[in-house]
């Protein structure tokens, strides 16, 4: 080069876009040598797995060889009275009952005609109702008693009379006590 110094592409900010060849001493393609070297992770691997298999074995024969120590305690019976002698009879009989009660008929009360039916009877009624289902129930007129003031108070506030008036007491009697 002219001047006599002499500079590489990459110093002069130039790419080098030259390929290497096996005379500059770069390794042939396909022969480099792995990352991660094989041989001792096979080793560790089959170290932990030898591992854990003579520890387990160890402990199944230590285990098995002691039996029932003098601390272990034998299942006991609790005392008299056992109010549970077959906790899955007693849930079978329990679950049958209230499958009888959900799929049956009875009076709860037979005076004032309240009944029990099964689930599915008493939906099927309310789908033929439609929307009258849901209506308050018609209650009976009640009439009072004879004699009786009709659940009016012994007090009656006359008409135009504001709260804190005090009222006369209204008799009972023909023209007794008429104001």
């Amino acid at each position: 080069m002219p001047g006599g110094s002499v500079m590489s592409d990459a110093a002069r900010g130039q790419l080098h876009t030259r390929v290497h060849d096996d005379v500059v001493g770069h390794a042939p393609p396909g022969t480099e040598a792995p990352d991660i070297r094989l041989k001792p992770l096979l080793l560790t691997g089959l170290f932990i797995v030898v591992f854990a298999a003579v520890t387990i074995g160890g402990l199944r024969y230590y285990y098995n060889r002691q039996g029932l120590g003098p601390l272990v305690q034998t299942a006991r019976m609790f005392p008299a009275p056992r109010l549970q002698q077959s906790p899955a009879a007693d849930l079978a009989a329990m679950l049958r009952d209230q499958r009888a009660k959900l799929d049956g008929y009875a009076w709860i009360d037979h005076e004032n005609g309240i009944a029990r039916m099964p689930i599915e009877e008493a939906m099927r009624r309310l789908a033929e109702r439609g929307n009258a289902a849901y209506a308050a129930p018609l209650q009976p007129e009640r009439t009072p008693a004879l004699g009786s003031r009709g659940g009016a108070s012994s007090r009656v506030l006359s008409p135009g009379v504001g709260p804190g008036a005090v009222s006369t007491p209204v008799s009972t009697g023909p023209g007794i006590g008429v104001r």
